[in-house]
């Protein structure tokens, strides 16, 4: 609306302050204010006499009263931000829901629907209108590991160890470079909007296809925004010349059988990197990467990065959605310019389909938008890798790595304090996920998975020995029955738990990856755990057979 058609608040605030003003030290008449500074006869005297509850002496009150006060709406958005810096950010059914329970809880006077129970929409579009802070955002899924490995402590000494060797090496931006991998398919992954009839239920976008296959782009750049080459590494058995028509220039075109970067592709791509980069160990770069076990536990690479005088700095885990440039700057538009792409050439090429032989010109037109120096000094620099700044990252980005840790505290002293409880019977904050029914793993072994299959054969022994010393202990059959059946006391509880890992027959660890690719199956007798080829029964063990025989 214009300010000619404007029917309401002709006046502005600086007018109705000097009117009261004024007013009061009696300069004037009400009539005489009202006239002289264009304001209405009732706005001055209710303003004059604060009669308005919803507004001060000074300050304009506009439209009907909002539900809730000020205070309350402060205390709202405090909330609402609060629970989104520890990744538990509210819907907007949810904040509706809420806003419901605080008027029934503290019986607030309010027009919301008691058929939904939930605040209206128009309500609350009109609250992030008076809180310009809100705003609606699609989050980006965050796995609870890296949640958890985001912490203080990883990043202070990830930031310490880069600091040294930039000070000792006297590293400069040219000589700063990070590398990762992504995956493209030749299925866009998502297609871009489109304008169309409105309210009409269905839009639909053409596809390459229903299944896409993949392939990787190995990419490189340094703080100064100079990028590698990069290399392309295609889902394929044998290698064919036709694939590398229109790659971007200097970049490498490669396969493997999986479509993934491997140890001897990922030493391929060192040597391309030092053929460009040209480091000595003399005129020393370094290199950061996440922890893929090609780059971490590649004995070749370590070994050729040192003679080259290439310095290898391992990103900290599950840190790298916020450490590493390229992840931060470079991928999301990479993705973007090459859906684009793929979109373009559908079009052009109508009733086609994009194959493999299409998707190095279409990297070509997407990293060549995409590999800017403007993306990859942002990407080093909102990482506080260059220049180095370890205060990029405030407390709340941390908030939600405290908050597992504080929870993992406090649910291990509850475990402390009652220790006859099973761990199955706690309950967490998390939602948990149950499994379709298998042997199920001890407390030691969900510590650590890895160390427990190293360790399989030396628990294999373990076992046996101590299944012979209490055979031996106990005296009959019957014996035998009553301990199986004692499951009430807290250490035959925790052997049961134990037992479920081997097989009753041949003592066959779970874990034990060298051991035989079969089913277990679950005795319906003695309601122990053995392979499905150690027994001709499918239901009943052999051991639960012969007492069976015997009775």
């Amino acid at each position: 609306m214009s300010g000619e058609d404007k029917k309401y608040y002709k006046w502005t605030q600086d007018n109705l302050e000097k009117a009261l003003d004024c007013l009061k030290k009696k300069c004037m008449g009400i009539n005489q204010c009202s006239r002289m500074f264009n304001i209405p006869k009732p706005t001055l005297k209710r303003h004059l006499l604060s009669s308005n509850k919803y507004a001060n002496e000074n300050t304009v009150s506009k439209g009907r009263p909002t539900v809730f006060s000020n205070d309350v709406e402060q205390e709202l958005t405090s909330h609402l931000l609060n629970m989104e810096k520890h990744m538990f950010g509210l819907t907007i059914n949810d904040v509706r829901k809420l806003a419901y329970d605080i008027v029934e809880k503290n019986s607030i006077p309010n027009t919301f629907s008691e058929t939904t129970k939930k605040a209206g929409k128009k309500w609350f579009y009109s609250f992030l209108k008076r809180h310009p802070e809100l705003s609606v955002r699609q989050p980006e899924a965050t796995s609870l590991n890296r949640a958890k490995g985001f912490n203080r402590e990883n990043v202070t000494e990830f930031y310490n160890l880069l600091e040294q060797i930039i000070d000792k090496e006297q590293l400069t931006p040219e000589k700063t470079y990070n590398v990762d991998e992504s995956g493209f398919s030749t299925v866009q992954k998502k297609p871009q909007k489109i304008v169309g009839e409105k309210g009409k239920s269905r839009i639909a976008a053409i596809s390459s296809g229903e299944r896409g296959v993949n392939t990787t782009v190995v990419c490189c750049a340094s703080a100064s925004g100079h990028f590698v080459p990069p290399m392309i590494i295609f889902k394929r058995v044998r290698y064919s010349p036709l694939l590398a028509q229109g790659k971007p220039p200097g970049s490498i075109v490669v396969n493997s059988e999986s479509g993934y970067i491997n140890s001897e592709l990922f030493v391929q791509w060192l040597q391309h990197f030092i053929s460009v980069v040209k480091p000595t160990t003399q005129d020393k770069v370094l290199l950061l990467l996440d922890g893929h076990t090609t780059h971490s536990k590649n004995l070749e690479a370590v070994l050729m990065a040192r003679d080259n005088g290439i310095i290898l700095l391992q990103l900290p885990g599950h840190t790298t959605h916020r450490l590493q440039p390229l992840d931060v700057s470079f991928f999301k538009p990479f993705n973007g310019y090459y859906t684009e792409a793929i979109e373009k050439w559908l079009l052009v090429n109508p009733g086609q389909s994009v194959t493999q032989y299409q998707i190095c010109a279409l990297l070509n037109e997407s990293y060549g938008r995409a590999a800017s120096v403007a993306n990859a000094q942002s990407g080093f620099r909102v990482t506080g890798i260059w220049p180095t700044d370890r205060n990029v990252f405030k407390k709340h980005d941390f908030l939600a790595a405290e908050l597992m840790s504080t929870s993992a505290t406090l649910s291990h002293s509850n475990d402390i304090e009652n220790p006859g409880c099973s761990t199955g019977n706690v309950v967490t904050d998390q939602p948990s996920t149950k499994e379709t029914p298998k042997p199920n793993p001890t407390k030691e072994t969900t510590k650590s998975n890895v160390s427990e299959e190293n360790c399989a054969a030396t628990r294999n022994n373990e076992a046996i020995k101590n299944r012979k010393v209490k055979k031996e202990s106990i005296s009959s059959e019957s014996e035998i029955e009553e301990v199986v059946l004692q499951d009430e006391s807290d250490d035959n509880e925790e052997i049961e738990m134990e037992d479920e890992n081997y097989c009753c027959i041949c003592n066959g660890y779970y874990f034990d990856k060298k051991g035989p690719k079969v089913e277990w199956v679950k005795c319906l007798r003695c309601q122990k755990w053995f392979h499905e080829t150690c027994g001709d029964n499918p239901d009943i063990c052999e051991k639960c057979l012969k007492k069976k025989r015997v009775d």
